[in-house]
């Protein structure tokens, strides 16, 4: 099966039917998918609840922007929130209302410090980062985990949460690439036959499991891709077509992650005053993982699809493993940031005003509260 494979891939590309590669994505693939038994379809970790957007309005005092339309509002929840300024950042967490708001749902100061672990989400979606309780309602909280993360009971709340918390989610498939690729600094692009004989040494196991089942998914997507397969090379074996597929689907992931870590590396060298040599060492890209657990935490418990102390536990797995890995914020803000690149295909440019504040403001949670803790 594997030299009838690299005999399809060789025509494949002698044919330039690396076209149908996008065509796929054309026809419908959800360039962001995930396995959803790995993790959420989407890049949920700052997806916006309308209430939450609301609120947000309400506080910034002077935040220079408009509500927006309702195009924008859809927007915002189908996609990264549009950049609003650091300014409406720091008017919105540090507004006398969230000092109120903080007052009456104060928490330790040892959850604080979990807390901070989500701070990434949090603040792009102007919530506080100092405190369990939302703003957002249960149907706003049910909302987004339903949108985004496939989450509509108990059972597959507990079970995204467990994965996140513990470092199973989207981190493995960020590490495999970082690992294979960034640090050997080899970022150029890969066709289909660089992954299959990559795949073929052992390489991708989580990537390759993720993608399987994300075009298990895609059956007339598949489908499509076929007829125009067979229209240039002629009838093909139904399971090596979907193999092929399925390595067609990881190089596209591949390649658009290693486009993402060359703009995060950018933003965070930049304007974050990081060097080459930091974001090549870091000891993995967990953080990525870890950093997104307070959301399923907290909306979870939000909408009564976990109990808080269920979501402390996972707050504090989550904040404990991320203070053994990481030397710091700074370190464990680049493997956060590197891993969404990678896993995503983003280069955190949305979230470069959040990162200003967690980084830089003197109110910020990585400025106020140890890493190690006590």
């Amino acid at each position: 099966m594997r030299s009838s494979l690299c005999i399809l891939l060789s025509l494949l590309l002698v044919m330039s039917l690396t076209a149908c590669s996008g065509g796929v994505a054309s026809n419908g693939a959800d360039n962001n998918a995930d396995d959803r038994t790995q993790d959420s379809p989407a890049d949920n970790s700052d997806a916006h609840t309308d209430e939450a957007d609301r609120r947000s309005q309400t506080r910034a005092t002077n935040p220079g922007t408009s509500t927006g339309t309702d195009d924008e509002q859809i927007e915002e929840v189908h996609g990264a929130p549009p950049r609003r300024g650091l300014s409406f950042i720091e008017t919105s967490v540090t507004s006398e209302d969230m000092r109120v708001f903080e007052a009456e749902h104060a928490v330790s100061d040892e959850q604080e410090r979990y807390l901070a672990f989500g701070a990434f989400v949090m603040t792009n979606n102007y919530e506080s980062i100092r405190v369990f309780a939302l703003d957002a309602s249960a149907g706003s909280a049910e909302r987004l985990l339903r949108d985004f993360w496939s989450i509509e009971d108990k059972e597959s709340a507990r079970e995204q949460l467990s994965r996140l918390s513990i470092a199973d989610g989207q981190a493995p498939i960020a590490n495999e690439i970082y690992n294979i690729f960034v640090k050997n600094d080899f970022l150029e692009p890969l066709t289909p036959t660089d992954v299959f004989i990559l795949r073929t040494r052992g390489e991708f196991e989580h990537l390759h499991r993720a993608t399987t089942s994300q075009a298990e998914r895609m059956q007339d997507e598949f489908n499509r891709w076929v007829v125009l397969l067979e229209e240039d090379v002629g009838r093909v074996d139904g399971n090596e077509a979907f193999e092929l597929f399925v390595i067609m689907l990881m190089t596209e992931r591949i390649n658009r992650g290693l486009e993402a870590y060359v703009g995060a590396r950018r933003l965070l060298i930049n304007h974050f005053g990081y060097t080459e040599k930091e974001l090549l060492n870091l000891p993995s890209l967990d953080a990525w993982d870890y950093g997104r657990v307070a959301i399923i935490a907290r909306y979870g418990a939000q909408s009564g699809y976990l109990t808080e102390n269920e979501a402390w536990q996972h707050l504090k797995l989550a904040a404990d493993s991320a203070s053994e890995v990481y030397s710091g914020w700074r370190e464990y803000t680049a493997a956060h940031i590197i891993g969404r690149a990678l896993a995503f295909g983003s280069t955190s440019e949305d979230f470069r005003d959040a990162l200003e504040f967690l980084l830089n403001h003197p109110e910020s949670s990585f400025q106020t509260i140890d890493f190690k803790g006590s």
